[in-house]
């Protein structure tokens, strides 16, 4: 938790396209409220992790005077898209007001650099504190606990709330895995050309690499599947994976059956998924593992028992698919790994 020594006012909403609002919000219209002040994006695993505890807050805190804003300044070029980011939300179950930062003008009024962050907002229009990314949720819960106590300084609030991901016990132990990875990590691919490429997966994959199979076309910021079918190749280190991925109707339109779902098969290390691993998004077709890709979003894929070192293969049987983005899990213990003994 970042503590302002100095508190600084709060960068004002500008007037502009809410999400769950009917009408405009400012700062100043809220002095008589502790503000939470969420920047995040709707496709960052990051802040989907964070989406339990603003829930839980909002719930415990909002009689005491507590409310709750979020600010979505979009990672990828689709979520500029008001109407991607409006179901996005109602997936999610995200019903606090969202006010829409496509120009990034409040990331950069706010000194932002990472999703998620967290800015506490005091009844004077002072940032008050500010954390940056994903866990501390005692030390931020204390933090909001410590301005609605001076606010109403007789206020009767409840005990701080237990960890609610397994991550965030105490004494949790998460070991290191795999980077985010995005186009730049594609291993064959030269982000200057602008026709369509044909690419072939090698025998061996370094890890963290992105390979692919089929004939692609690099966007602003995915590739787009052109040929009717490909692959996308991967060795990874996590527990769990999840992707940023796209339908592309306009490189769809041309099939008989254009508005046919987009289903991708999973495979790890070269055999259909367990169904024991499947994440959130994956079903079971024989023995094949597989998920449909309806919506420009993150999918939950892959679920390990812990931190393991895997090579996963998507398998993509129709055109118009984008890829944008891999990202990863990591918690596999609550007790630390004992410390190695020194060498004698």
């Amino acid at each position: 938790m970042e503590c302002y020594q100095a508190p600084v006012t709060a960068p004002e909403f500008p007037s502009r396209l809410w999400l769950n609002s009917l009408e405009p919000i400012h700062i100043k219209d809220q002095v008589k409220s502790i503000l939470l002040i969420d920047i995040f994006d709707y496709t960052c695993i990051n802040c989907l992790r964070t989406l339990p505890y603003l829930r839980a807050w909002q719930a415990r805190y909002e009689a005491f005077g507590f409310k709750l804003f979020g600010i979505h300044t979009p990672e990828f070029t689709f979520a500029h898209d008001p109407d991607l980011v409006k179901t996005g939300l109602a997936r999610l179950g995200i019903h606090w007001p969202v006010i829409l930062d496509n120009d990034q003008s409040l990331w950069t009024a706010y000194a932002n650099r990472y999703w998620p962050s967290i800015y506490l907002i005091d009844t004077q229009g002072k940032i008050r504190y500010r954390h940056v990314g994903e866990g501390n949720y005692r030390a931020i819960e204390t933090a909001i606990q410590q301005l609605l106590l001076e606010r109403e300084p007789e206020a009767s609030l409840p005990e701080l709330l237990a960890p609610i991901n397994p991550e965030d016990a105490e004494g949790a132990y998460c070991a290191p895995t795999s980077p985010e990875i995005q186009l730049g990590s594609i291993n064959q691919i030269d982000l200057d050309r602008k026709e369509p490429v044909e690419f072939r997966i090698p025998t061996q994959l370094e890890p963290d690499r992105i390979y692919l199979d089929g004939t692609w076309r690099i966007t602003r910021d995915g590739i787009t599947l052109i040929s009717e079918q490909g692959q996308i190749g991967l060795r990874y280190q996590a527990a769990r994976v999840h992707t940023v991925l796209a339908p592309n109707p306009s490189d769809r339109a041309h099939l008989l059956f254009g508005n046919d779902p987009l289903y991708i098969q999973v495979l790890q290390d070269g055999e259909p998924l367990s169904r024991t691993h499947f994440g959130q998004d994956l079903l079971a077709e024989g023995i094949h593992a597989r998920f449909q890709v309806d919506f420009p979003r993150l999918y939950d894929i892959v679920v390990n028992p812990g931190v393991e070192s895997h090579e996963l293969r998507l398998k993509i049987q129709s055109v118009g698919l984008t890829f944008h983005a891999f990202s990863f899990g990591s918690c596999i213990s609550v007790n630390k790994p004992p410390p190695s003994r020194p060498k004698e």
